[in-house]
């Protein structure tokens, strides 16, 4: 924790630890204040077959007693939409109905919380690996909702993970009602001079494009220190979750994040919910736990 960080709240597994969820909060939240809603929320077990789980609604807490839940808490800054209000958030948002407003805002705010995020997933990967360097993988994943979904795609985009060396701990990456900073200027990047087809070897470079822009952008690489993407170093599962009536974050947007990703070659799904506005739910939760198990359990399943 730096001098502009708060401090962590982390709920501990109650059983052996073996996986960790990084979860980054929304505007006008905290880490505490995201715990306190998010984790009590109540759900039915992904897994059918189990009759006595089925009966019982459970939560995230109860579903994953291995995991370690960690919730950093964004930095205090003046923030533009609220009248230069000193908030709690990871970048500067100038205008709720159009996010593309003041966009050079926010790239100090996304380039300092783009340094903290990276440095403690690397921190929990060694933490939960221990100087494994061989053995299963991705048992660290990243969750934003909002503002933290937005700042999570970021901080993936930069690939301050995979310049870390630390990629091989991280599984994957839920966003909740999130949108994708910057999407015109990525997709010119992506465009700009590269081929407009779809073979394997031509979306590895649009992958590429996308991230040397974005660490442009933010100032990551120091001058005579630029760092080159591998071809697959964006190659990370994703779910995608958006309320049909959120009006805050407008479905639209995640649609249009779902595409920039297909453009990458991603493996993401999007799910919406027709009741739902800017907030989560129990189908969600749903949807949430049964991608976590799916990475966690089924790589350990496969061996992998």
């Amino acid at each position: 924790m730096t001098t502009t960080s708060p401090e962590l709240y982390i709920l501990p597994p109650t059983t052996h630890h073996q996986h960790t969820l990084v979860l980054l909060h929304g505007t006008s939240m905290t880490g505490p204040s995201f715990a306190s809603s998010f984790l009590p929320t109540q759900f039915s077990s992904p897994k059918r077959s189990e009759s006595r789980l089925e009966a019982t609604k459970i939560t995230l807490p109860m579903y994953f007693p291995h995991c370690r839940f960690v919730f950093p808490t964004g930095a205090l800054k003046e923030t533009t939409v609220f009248g230069g209000k000193k908030t709690n958030a990871w970048f500067d948002i100038t205008d709720f109905s159009d996010r593309t407003k003041g966009e050079v805002e926010m790239i100090k705010g996304m380039r300092d919380s783009t340094l903290y995020l990276s440095r403690l997933i690397k921190d929990e990967i060694e933490l939960l690996y221990d100087g494994e360097e061989r053995g299963t993988k991705g048992k660290v994943m990243l969750l934003g909702f909002s503002q933290g979904s937005a700042m999570g795609m970021m901080l993936l985009l930069g690939g301050e993970l995979q310049r870390m060396g630390v990629s091989h701990g991280f599984g994957g990456f839920v966003g909740l009602s999130g949108w994708l900073p910057f999407r015109r200027q990525i997709m010119d990047a992506i465009l700009d001079g590269s081929p407009k087809t779809s073979t394997a070897e031509d979306i590895a470079t649009h992958g590429e494009s996308a991230m040397i822009f974005v660490r442009k952008l933010l100032g990551l690489d120091l001058a005579g220190q630029e760092w080159r993407p591998t071809p697959k170093a964006f190659d990370v599962p994703i779910l995608l979750c958006h309320g049909e009536l959120d009006r805050k974050v407008r479905l639209e947007w995640g649609t249009q994040l779902r595409d920039v990703l297909q453009t990458l070659g991603n493996n993401v799904s999007l799910k919406t919910y027709h009741e739902l506005a800017h907030w989560w739910s129990e189908d969600e939760m749903r949807d949430v736990a049964e991608f976590l198990d799916e990475r966690w359990q089924g790589r350990e399943e496969r061996g992998e």
